[in-house]
């Protein structure tokens, strides 16, 4: 039986809502000119790295790595130089991996 996280649900929470987030940004239901994609950053980084430590406590490596990643990939302060389709497919995949990320660790 695979080990589910203890440390709480709220992460689970905050990455549904984020996956959710992600998804209506990047197919434009947010408007862009309404939520900038250096907010999207910010809530990605947040969200992704406090996942990643929530993870990694509880011993969930492939999870921990995968919030990681993306929050390297999608953080604001030292942005890497994404030209708009590879920050759409970042989103896109961005916002897959938190909903896995929700759905298997519920």
């Amino acid at each position: 039986m695979a080990k589910h996280v203890d440390s709480g649900k709220g992460i689970l929470i905050a990455l549904a809502l984020l996956s959710a987030f992600l998804f209506l940004h990047a197919f434009e239901v947010i408007p862009i000119e309404k939520v900038g994609n250096d907010v999207a950053r910010w809530i990605s980084l947040v969200t992704f790295a406090i996942s990643a430590n929530v993870f990694g406590k509880d011993g969930l490596a492939i999870w921990c790595g995968g919030c990681a990643a993306l929050a390297v990939t999608l953080n604001p302060i030292y942005p890497l130089t994404l030209d708009p389709n590879a920050f759409l497919v970042a989103k896109i995949v961005g916002g897959t991996f938190a909903g896995a990320a929700v759905i298997r660790n519920w």
